[in-house]
C-alpha cells in the first residue's frame, strides 16, 4: 500500500462551550494557514452565539495533534 503523496492533511475543529461540538468528520486543508483561515470564518459565525458572562474555545486539531487554540470569553458587571 502506498501513500498518496498529495494528500492533502485532515483538520478537526471542535468547540467547547455553552453549545460544544465534537468535529468527527473534519475537512482536507493545504496546511495550517489554510486552517487558521478556515478557524477564523468559524469563529466569526460562532462570536454571534456568545452571551455576556460566558465563552467557549474553538480547537483546531491536524489529526489528534492540536494545532491552534481560540478562547473566547465574557464577563458580566451586574449593577
Amino acid at each position: 500500500m502506498s501513500m498518496d503523496r498529495h494528500a492533502m492533511p485532515q483538520y478537526f475543529f471542535h468547540i467547547d462551550g455553552e453549545q460544544p461540538f465534537r468535529d468527527d468528520s473534519g475537512v482536507e486543508l493545504r496546511d495550517d494557514r489554510a486552517a487558521w483561515r478556515e478557524a477564523m470564518r468559524l469563529a466569526r459565525d460562532i462570536e454571534t452565539n456568545l452571551s455576556p458572562g460566558h465563552g467557549w474555545c474553538l480547537q483546531v486539531c491536524e489529526g489528534e495533534m492540536p494545532v491552534y487554540r481560540i478562547v473566547v470569553a465574557s464577563e458580566y458587571r451586574s449593577p
